[in-house]
């Protein structure tokens, strides 16, 4: 298994038609493609391909929109799946993408998968395979082309093709430099923001693998996310400041879904009530008012807290007032919804006993979310 990730992160560093680094090709030259279709045979054969994943639509159309706003916009991309739990996305030369089940399911958010897109994306317009082989080899491309045509097309495992491959392997097995690595994140930070995706989905996703970092041991095969990568709290640090150096306030909410609100229709005594749920957990019921139903009440209020969670509200700005009339929830001391003397009785509560019980909800929405590593 080792081997074979080394055989493609030899093809995948060779990104060598671009052999000119002030002149980059908008599009994949034939050169580069014969390359990358070299790797992902050698690649797709040892690995499972999932070509009916259900993520495949939105991964294309994030590529479809990252991809014209970067230094190569005609560039071509295709992007499939691999069955794996580690998560990891990798890219080999002429456009061919991949990423694993299990960044999928540690994405949380069309954001934060397009964060790694993004990523990705940047070590090709970057060079930074071309030039990091530049740097650690002293072949030429013409030579490393001739010997990759000698083992990989003609079959012709020369004892000196041999030789100069594992001198070259032993030098990408450094894998890219930090320098490159904080260079892509910086690119990826930028075609985020033209592309119109939230760039706090780069700082998230770079959080949760900080926080898997901790619970386990990286696997030492796979490129990408584990290699040799920058310390995480070091990337954590610098999107931090890229996102104060524009303006962009730090909220994880829109990014990882996290503090979602949900409506819920139930029956109680043969009256339709409605729920309103926060985090998993049972905010307040709604009884009908008037021409209302109860679940277009709790429809109104779950939007209007969708809102004021989703511009940044912390659990310190709700409020809660009893009165005479019933309770109402405020937000920063402005009325956000009200519960009537029959949304109380379907509460089976006092007004007091339900106001407290909307604050410590909220509240434990909150601390769970947090502890969570969501907010």
């Amino acid at each position: 298994m080792r081997r074979q990730f080394l055989l493609v992160a030899l093809l995948t560093f060779v990104n060598c038609t671009m052999a000119v680094q002030t002149s980059l090709p908008p599009d994949v030259t034939e050169q580069e493609k014969r390359l990358g279709e070299e790797a992902v045979k050698e690649f797709e054969g040892k690995v499972k391909i999932l070509n009916d994943h259900p993520s495949l639509p939105q991964l294309r159309q994030i590529l479809a929109r990252i991809v014209p706003v970067t230094e190569r916009p005609k560039m071509t991309y295709t992007i499939k799946v691999v069955e794996d739990n580690e998560p990891n996305a990798f890219t080999f030369p002429g456009g061919f993408m991949y990423v694993t089940t299990g960044l999928l399911k540690l994405a949380e958010s069309e954001h934060e998968l397009a964060a790694v897109i993004a990523h990705e994306v940047a070590h090709n317009t970057r060079l930074h395979a071309i030039r990091m082989i530049r740097k650690e080899s002293q072949l030429s491309i013409p030579v490393l082309l001739a010997i990759l045509a000698a083992v990989f097309v003609r079959g012709e495992a020369t004892m000196q093709a041999v030789q100069i491959v594992s001198q070259v392997v032993q030098v990408l097995m450094l894998g890219y430099s930090r320098d490159m690595e904080r260079e892509a994140d910086e690119a990826a930070f930028s075609y985020l923001q033209r592309a119109g995706y939230n760039p706090v989905g780069l700082l998230t996703f770079f959080e949760k693998l900080a926080r898997l970092e901790k619970q386990s041991t990286p696997p030492q095969f796979l490129p990408g996310y584990w290699t040799t990568h920058p310390a995480l709290e070091e990337r954590i640090s610098a999107v931090k400041q890229w996102l104060t150096a524009v303006g962009l306030p730090i909220n994880r909410r829109p990014v990882t879904r996290a503090l979602q609100v949900e409506v819920k229709e139930i029956e109680a005594n043969g009256t339709k009530l409605a729920v309103v749920i926060l985090s998993g957990e049972e905010l307040c019921r709604f009884a009908p008012l008037d021409k209302q139903s109860a679940l277009e009440r709790a429809q109104e209020v779950a939007r209007r807290l969708d809102e004021v969670l989703e511009a940044g509200a912390q659990a310190f700005d709700f409020q809660t007032k009893v009165t005479p009339e019933g309770v109402t929830i405020l937000v920063s001391f402005r009325p956000l919804w009200g519960l009537t003397a029959a949304d109380i009785a379907v509460n089976q509560l006092t007004p007091d006993e339900l106001a407290v019980k909307i604050k410590r909800t909220i509240s434990r929405g909150f601390l769970k979310e947090r502890l969570s590593g969501r907010l």
